[in-house]
């Protein structure tokens, strides 16, 4: 017998990911989809990407909603690639829920899906029957809610998304001052932080750059260029990962790998509050201005919460600058695979010493903070990288 339906689930783009998060349908249930099409936006830690369609078909049923998260290999839709009878698909998706792997959130132990209706949650027996669908079911386990808690107002009782959103918005107001609960977001990056706080053996090296000649030159051959700062940096660390190419290398388990070019992360507040990390691919001589067009792109999208995979390539450092919040200095995490990371601070006048005249002089200086994985990095080599990196701002 013929294949008659093909699952689509959370794919694993990546090893290091667990969870997708649908942020856009591009079809509507009935619609018919060609191999190849892009069927739909998930977001894993920092990226969206576009899940293509693996056979023709028409899409059947839309199980999970926008803005849900599943961990991968959880089933999201089903496209039917022959005619078929409702009941037929009942079955196909109790069959996939069932037999789910172990990372997908399948129903607990004590709750049972029935064959002839896939998204009704039964209790054990002599319990009440809850119908909602696994999707709000999993909105109201991560509120710390149950389904049995929730009253239903559709057909025959069945919980619908306006029942859930009123639970989890009387939630919230009990709730008070008690706290807010993290975005998907959110969580996954402060378990990433966590995890790197407990294994990587990190340590700090702090030098003041004299960038006074430096900023100057490059404002004088592009005089609308924005972001300075970050452009001088970029321009210096890959200078200097160049000089020591030993350094630029990415974790891969117990062993490194080389990063294919000079490519630099720059960390970025979101405006959900969450922090990417936006990768800027190694460009050779490429002009200031294009540099800066790149950048201000880039910037854009890791804000608005839509990097791409492009926007992922490996790296070796982040560039993390909080120079425009007027902090002087600090010290960020370094963050896996990645093995460097480098703080920045806020321009100041400073007094240098010059040895020619052999008297201080006010310079425009910059503080920054290396931070480095002690597994790969010693001491010694992040304050040659730091030098390599302080003399090209003084070239």
């Amino acid at each position: 017998m013929s294949k008659q339906f093909e699952a689509v689930t959370i794919p694993k783009w990546g090893i290091e990911m667990t969870h997708g998060r649908i942020v856009s349908w591009r079809y509507s249930e009935g619609d018919q989809i060609e191999a190849g099409a892009e069927l739909v936006d998930i977001e894993t830690d920092k990226i969206v990407n576009s899940f293509e369609a693996r056979v023709s078909g028409t899409l059947a049923k839309i199980l999970v909603p926008e803005e849900e998260e599943l961990p991968v290999g959880a089933l999201i839709g089903v496209l039917a690639l022959q005619a078929f009878e409702p009941g037929e698909l009942e079955a196909f998706i109790t069959a996939q829920t069932t037999t789910a792997p172990a990372n997908v959130d399948a129903p607990p132990p004590d709750v049972a899906v029935s064959a002839s209706d896939s998204d009704t949650a039964t209790g054990v027996e002599g319990s009440a029957v809850v119908k909602i669908s696994p999707a709000l079911r999993r909105k109201l386990e991560k509120a710390g809610l149950a389904a049995a808690d929730v009253t239903g107002t559709g057909h025959d009782g069945r919980i619908l998304k306006e029942d859930v959103d009123r639970a989890l918005a009387g939630s919230k107001v009990e709730a008070g001052s008690e706290g807010t609960i993290l975005s998907a977001t959110q969580s996954r990056i402060a378990k990433t932080l966590v995890d790197a706080q407990n294994s990587v053996p990190l340590f700090h090296i702090h030098r003041r750059l004299d960038v006074g000649s430096s900023i100057a030159a490059l404002k004088q051959g592009n005089p609308n260029v924005r972001g300075v700062v970050t452009l001088l940096l970029l321009q210096g660390l890959r200078a200097a990962l160049a000089r020591y190419p030993e350094l630029n290398v990415q974790f891969q388990g117990d062993a490194v790998r080389p990063v294919s070019g000079f490519n630099i992360a720059l960390a970025v507040s979101r405006d959900d509050g969450a922090v990417s990390a936006p990768v800027l691919n190694d460009v050779p001589d490429e002009p200031v201005s294009a540099m800066a067009q790149r950048v201000s792109e880039i910037v854009d999208r890791a804000r608005q919460g839509r990097l791409t995979a492009s926007d992922q390539q490996p790296a070796a450092i982040t560039i993390s600058n909080l120079g425009m919040y007027d902090v002087t200095a600090f010290t960020a995490m370094v963050t896996p695979p990645q093995v460097m990371v480098l703080s920045v601070g806020m321009i100041q006048t400073q007094p240098v010493w010059n040895a020619e005249t052999q008297a201080f002089a006010p310079r425009e200086c910059l503080d920054v903070t290396l931070g480095c994985d002690h597994r790969w990095v010693n001491g010694a080599q992040g304050a040659q990288l730091l030098k390599a990196l302080a003399d090209f701002m003084q070239d």
